[in-house]
């Protein structure tokens, strides 16, 4: 065995060794996420409402949405519960549908062919098109790599359902539905794509691949961590450690700071 093997046997991360915690937290999230959602459309009147629970509201359902999306990241990669697996297709499905009706097992083969060919243009559905590295021009790509029309139809049924049946406020939807969840997207693509996965420029020229090894990763600490993506920044240890809950990137964090310092 190598002294590099010694080393990372070491420090290896090792999971949580019971579920309970995995699916708290995935409960809290997503309590807080339908607590704040139907304030947010069914109990504010942007006419009599003070601006500062609006806004408040808004700042705070987005970021739900962003951890709605974390736990449904979680359970793609089957952590939120080790023990009964199947557990974990049940909540990403509950959270996908609840975040924009995005379907489970089509975001689930989307999400693996990530894993299994990062940074290549054209397998890799969150890298670049190949063309540009532009932020909007990338954003634009991961959104449409996403999208699908049995979501867009669900989406049609589900805001006409809302305005014509319980009488939202249109404003309410476009609020707190479209721009809090496009908003959620920037964040998740930014601190989760764009960032980690930005090729180098070399001579005027972007690397056409971007390996997994290659991936970026903050050294933020552990909050702002936390309150810029639920630790999505910790990017190149979650590749290393795939089977890592986010609320569990820390460690790891602190496990390649302590391989680093040897």
């Amino acid at each position: 065995m190598t002294n590099k093997s010694k080393v990372e046997n070491k420090f290896q991360y090792i999971p949580p060794k019971n579920d309970f915690k995995g699916l708290i937290i995935a409960f809290i999230i997503f309590l807080l996420f339908i607590l704040f959602w139907y304030h947010a459309l069914f109990q504010i009147k942007f006419t009599k409402t003070s601006w500062f629970d609006i806004m408040g509201t808004f700042f705070i359902l987005e970021f739900l949405y962003t951890g709605l999306f974390i736990t449904c990241h979680d359970a793609m990669h089957g952590v939120i519960t080790h023990r009964y697996r199947r557990l974990n297709y049940v909540i990403g499905y509950v959270c996908f549908s609840a975040y924009a009706w995005f379907d489970y097992r089509y975001m689930y083969e989307k999400h693996w062919r990530h894993h299994k060919h990062t940074g290549i243009v054209n397998d890799d559905p969150d890298y670049h098109n190949g063309r540009s590295i532009g932020f909007f021009s990338w954003y634009l790509h991961f959104l449409w790599e996403y999208a699908s029309i049995k979501q867009a139809i669900k989406m049609t049924i589900w805001v006409s359902t809302l305005l014509l049946i319980f009488s939202v406020p249109l404003i309410n939807i476009l609020t707190y539905m479209l721009v809090c969840g496009l908003c959620s997207s920037f964040r998740l693509f930014y601190f989760g794509t764009y960032i980690p996965h930005r090729p180098e420029m070399i001579n005027g020229k972007f690397e056409k691949t971007m390996p997994w090894e290659k991936s970026k990763s903050s050294n933020l600490n552990r909050l702002i961590s936390f309150l810029c993506c639920y630790h999505f920044d910790y990017h190149w240890e979650h590749h290393r450690w795939p089977y890592a809950p986010w609320w569990d990137l820390w460690k790891c964090k602190e496990i390649m700071k302590k391989m680093n310092h040897l």
